[in-house]
């Protein structure tokens, strides 16, 4: 009983000093700490002093005048002010069995000092701060406490200093020693979590790739890696837990791992994105990244620039989110993944960089979005790997399916017609055997007169050269010549038709070559062959309009008769120029590989050819329209060339949208 009213009279004689002390509107308020379960948030009632030249000892610091704030709401921001900061505490209790931490969850703030007064006059100091060990601390924890010493009259002040070049933008808390065990251990458990998505998705990606060796997979797994570092450090349970004996380890961990994290991921984007495909600038824009990663872990490790590392993420974010956009727009589907995984981070990295700036109050979502963000990116870049694992496979099961559908119905009609034709052949049989002797003498004597035909054919075509070429020879001078109009206007006609002529011939003598040639075999470099036919077209009169853009597989392997995949080449990047739009005209050639054949596919946006036609335009002198200028002979050439490598020619094509010709070449046939 005594004892409750000795603590009712403490308690009475607290609450008369605390308003005491606040009527005197020249000095900063005191707060008063009278229940253990509440959390207090002192910002506006500390004091502050700017010590511009970072040398002021807190013998010296008590005789400075304190600037007193009391705006709500305010906080205490002060950016990345390079001054060394002083904040003035005072506070009284009316609990004095109880423990009060003072507590400041900013494990980012470099150096910060607490001193108390001690009744003998003397200080009692603590340390904390991103550069100190652990061990230096009186309490250890990710960010910076001090346990509170009161007075006789249940009062106590404390100087606060806070130096370094990092923000300086913090919130400060007083709390009952329990409340904030309480605290740090909820603030565990989310970490936790956050920590374990992270690790939880790195061996997901891992099991994804031993199980499909893909390389996307193992680039994301090191970019998890950094973003598991640059968050410990940031975070300070790096610091607490990992290296608690090296906080230097805070700054180069942490900062350094960004520009590595730059270096994987642009990486992991140019081929997840298939981003060379789908724009040549964010292409060459993400290259960019590698070498300023490497320079911006430089300048972070010398410190020349300590936030190099940080400038970096940040460039890179936006290029990362600007890439996924204009993939998105060109029609990549997996970019809506991406775009959503790095919209969530950059909201999460500028709301932080905006309350450090001072810009915005520190409260949760200034402080945590960036860890809920830097989880979901991390999520949802990892369900898009694995969405696209299971598009790619879906997609090969269905063509399987239907391949396994069609081979099926194609075999049961077969067994039906079978049946039927062996009762006709058998019938057959003895008429056909008895046809057999007089077709073999029939036979022999066509293949002698279509020998001599073919001869006669192949040495006509190459006298028909000589009057050819005479005559265009002629007509070019005769243009030199002659200066009347007129006549010149009929030169030209003839010219234009002797050219005409030419273009036949030459065809024909193409045709009778691919006729009768025995071609060698050897590796063909798609790279060359592609540039070496876009060059020989420079006289083209729409040439120098079209842009030609390539994706070539450069691993290829490839072994066939150059003469006749050359021609192929010749003649489908021909018509693609001749026949190009008048409107930012471009020629589109990728060759790649599937399964074991070669796909070869040449794309325009030019005239097109109309639904009519697509069944005759490999036939010989056949032109789809009156317009064209070529001999009917390329296509059927084409044909031919891809008939003697035993594959096959697809179309598709729409009058004033554009053709795409698709040749598919298996790797084992040989030339028929």
């Amino acid at each position: 009983m005594s004892h409750f009213l000795s603590l009712s009279f403490f308690k009475i004689s607290a609450l008369l000093l605390f308003l005491t002390l606040n009527a005197n509107a020249t000095e900063p308020e005191i707060i008063l700490l009278a229940d253990s379960n509440a959390t207090y948030r002192i910002d506006t009632y500390a004091a502050v002093f700017i010590d511009s030249s970072n040398q002021i000892s807190p013998e010296k610091i008590v005789t400075k005048e304190f600037q007193y704030h009391f705006k709500p709401g305010t906080g205490l921001t002060f950016g990345y002010t390079p001054s060394a900061v002083w904040l003035k505490v005072q506070v009284i209790t009316s609990l004095p069995d109880e423990q009060w931490y003072l507590h400041i969850p900013a494990p980012y703030l470099e150096f910060v000092d607490f001193y108390q007064r001690q009744d003998s006059g003397s200080w009692d100091h603590s340390s904390g701060g991103y550069y100190r060990k652990q061990s230096e601390k009186k309490i250890s924890h990710t960010g910076h406490v001090l346990a509170l010493q009161f007075d006789a009259n249940a009062s106590s002040t404390v100087y606060i200093r806070v130096a370094g070049k990092g923000p300086k933008t913090f919130p400060l808390f007083i709390l009952e020693k329990e409340r904030f065990h309480e605290l740090v251990r909820w603030e565990d458990v989310a970490y936790g979590i956050f920590f374990g998505i992270l690790v939880v998705m790195l061996f997901y990606n891992l099991l994804l790739y031993f199980t499909l060796k893909h390389i996307n997979y193992l680039l994301y797994i090191f970019t998890i890696i950094c973003t598991l570092v640059i968050f410990a450090a940031a975070s300070g349970y790096g610091g607490k837990f990992i290296w608690p004996e090296n906080p230097e380890l805070n700054f180069y961990a942490g900062r350094m791992s960004m520009g590595i994290l730059t270096i994987f991921f642009a990486i992991f984007t140019i081929r997840f994105l298939q981003v060379r495909q789908y724009s040549k600038v964010m292409y060459y824009a993400l290259l960019s990244l590698i070498p300023l990663g490497v320079i911006a872990n430089i300048l972070v490790a010398t410190d020349i620039l300590s936030s190099a590392g940080n400038n970096l993420i940040s460039l890179s974010t936006v290029l990362y989110m600007t890439t996924g956009i204009i993939c998105r727009i060109n029609g990549n589907k997996t970019a809506t993944y991406f775009i959503a995984a790095w919209t969530i981070y950059f909201i999460g990295g500028l709301l932080l960089t905006l309350r450090n700036s001072g810009v915005f109050e520190f409260n949760f979502w200034t402080t945590h979005f960036v860890e809920i963000g830097g989880a979901l990116e991390t999520i949802i870049i990892a369900f898009a790997l694995g969405d696209q694992y299971r598009r790619y496979k879906k997609e090969k099961e269905d063509a399987q399916m239907l391949a396994l559908k069609i081979q099926q119905e194609a075999t049961e009609e077969l067994e039906v017609k079978v049946m039927v034709r062996t009762e006709q052949l058998s019938k057959a049989y003895e008429d056909l055997h008895a046809t057999l002797e007089k077709n073999k003498e029939q036979t022999e004597i066509i293949k002698n007169k279509n020998a001599e035909l073919d001869a006669f054919f192949h040495r006509i075509s190459h006298d028909l050269r000589g009057p050819i070429s005479s005559l265009l020879g002629l007509s070019f001078l005769a243009k030199v010549d002659i200066k009347d109009q007129q006549a010149l206007d009929y030169i030209n006609k003839q010219h234009h038709q002797v050219e005409r002529l030419n273009q036949i011939i030459i065809g024909l003598i193409n045709l009778t070559k691919l006729s009768h040639s025995e071609l060698p075999k050897e590796k063909i470099d798609f790279e060359k062959m592609v540039d070496d036919c876009i060059a020989s077209f420079a006289n083209l009169p729409n040439f120098g309009k079209v842009t030609f853009k390539k994706n070539i597989n450069p691993d290829l392997e490839f072994h066939s008769e150059w003469t006749l995949l050359n021609a192929i080449v010749q003649n489908l990047v021909e018509n693609a120029i001749k026949y190009s739009s008048e409107d930012k005209p471009y020629v589109f050639i990728s060759v790649s590989e599937e399964d074991d054949d070669i796909l070869l596919a040449v794309e325009d946006n030019g005239r097109g050819i109309p639904p009519i036609h697509h069944s005759k335009i490999f036939e010989m002198f056949f032109r789809a329209t009156n317009d064209a200028s070529g001999s009917g002979l390329g296509l059927y050439i084409l044909k031919r060339s891809v008939d003697r490598l035993r594959g096959t020619v697809d179309l598709k094509s729409e009058k004033n949208v554009g053709s795409t010709f698709t040749v598919r070449l298996p790797r084992v046939a040989e030339a028929g």
